[in-house]
């Protein structure tokens, strides 16, 4: 077995311990040959354009592994595109880092799409700006309870912390380089 195949493998007891943790908010995940299909509930986000805004708490993501993972970064992509400045519109890619390592895990990944959903991030370089009139009204996001076996590798954490969601916008920043102005 590979690198790849091994991480995925553990990336996978990852997801499902962290699903099982948090029953109400994973509705449901899939592993398929070189993805996990995650549905996730209690999520809010934006979804629509300008007058068909609207809230919706249920989502369908898509975290793709590329043939080099971990040397290259999982990909997130939401099956129906949410309104925000880092979300393709038309293909519903998720920009989840700037400075991705190795080392993190779909549960960076998790943390790093709710906070994405909620607005409470948002990288605003030109370079990221997939949406032009995308929602920046923050929502409330639920936490979600993170196992001892599910510790986001996210900087400024402690070998003994546990991290709650949602992630603070300081841990974010330096993993996602989001700000909350323009």
């Amino acid at each position: 077995m590979n690198l790849r195949n091994r991480r995925m493998e553990t990336e996978w007891q990852l997801l499902g311990s962290l699903a099982d943790a948090n029953k109400t908010a994973f509705a449901q995940i899939t592993r398929l040959p070189n993805e996990f299909r995650v549905v996730m509930c209690e999520s809010p986000a934006w979804v629509g354009r300008r007058s068909e805004r609207r809230i919706e708490t249920r989502h369908e993501l898509r975290y793709v592994y590329p043939r080099y993972y971990p040397f290259l970064p999982l990909e997130g992509y939401f099956v129906h595109p949410i309104s925000h400045i880092n979300v393709d519109p038309m293909t519903g890619f998720v920009c989840l880092w700037k400075d991705y390592r190795p080392s993190q895990t779909i549960v960076d990944a998790v943390l790093i799409t709710r906070a994405i959903m909620a607005g409470d991030v948002a990288n605003w370089d030109p370079a990221h700006r997939m949406q032009q009139d995308a929602v920046t009204e923050p929502l409330p996001m639920p936490s979600l309870g993170i196992p001892a076996n599910c510790r986001p590798l996210l900087p400024q954490r402690s070998s003994r912390q546990r991290l709650l969601s949602p992630i603070t916008n300081d841990t974010l920043e330096s993993s996602f380089a989001f700000s909350d102005t323009e």
